[in-house]
């Protein structure tokens, strides 16, 4: 599946507010409370980094406040697609100590938005990976807890924590 047949499922998506099409090398993200993303510098505070080494051509859609915006469930931030992987991204500012809380919030959200896109799109031939990304002053990239692991297996989906997504 293409860019633009996935974005074909979402008709009425505005370009550069819904979603914005990647192209750089490298972005940094950071999540506004209650708005769409930002795009900053590495030395400014950001939640999210995109190596886009190779310059592949990624699809980043603003899931929570234009895809799933008027759904009553849980719902995660940013989905990105590249050449027949999809990423759903929740990204949680809070401090390490209430990391715990907030990993719980985040699981629901993501399978929560895995189950959405399901019904819309034929997932089946596409690699699923989900992530909660917690801010960092550098680039991290965890495997996550073994349980969360087996969880996301259900949903045919790996799962990871970081802030941190190297295309390849």
């Amino acid at each position: 599946m293409s860019c633009e047949e996935l974005l074909a499922n979402f008709p009425d998506l505005k370009k550069d507010v819904c979603y914005k099409i990647l192209e750089n090398h490298i972005y940094y993200l950071e999540e506004i409370k209650d708005s769409t993303v930002q795009l900053k510098t590495e030395e400014e505070y950001w939640n999210l980094c995109l190596d886009n080494e190779k310059l592949k051509k990624i699809l980043f859609l603003e899931n929570e406040y234009s895809i799933m915006k008027n759904e009553d469930t849980k719902k995660c931030d940013w989905v990105i697609y590249e050449n027949k992987n999809i990423h759903f991204i929740e990204s949680k500012d809070v401090k390490p100590r209430n990391r715990n809380k907030e990993r719980k919030d985040a699981t629901k959200q993501l399978i929560t938005t895995i189950e959405f896109y399901k019904c819309k799109i034929e997932l089946d031939s596409i690699n699923i990976f989900s992530q909660i990304c917690f801010q960092s002053k550098s680039k991290i990239v965890k495997a996550g807890d073994q349980a969360r692991k087996v969880l996301f297996k259900q949903y045919n989906s790996e799962f990871s924590e970081g802030n941190l997504i190297k295309f390849e």
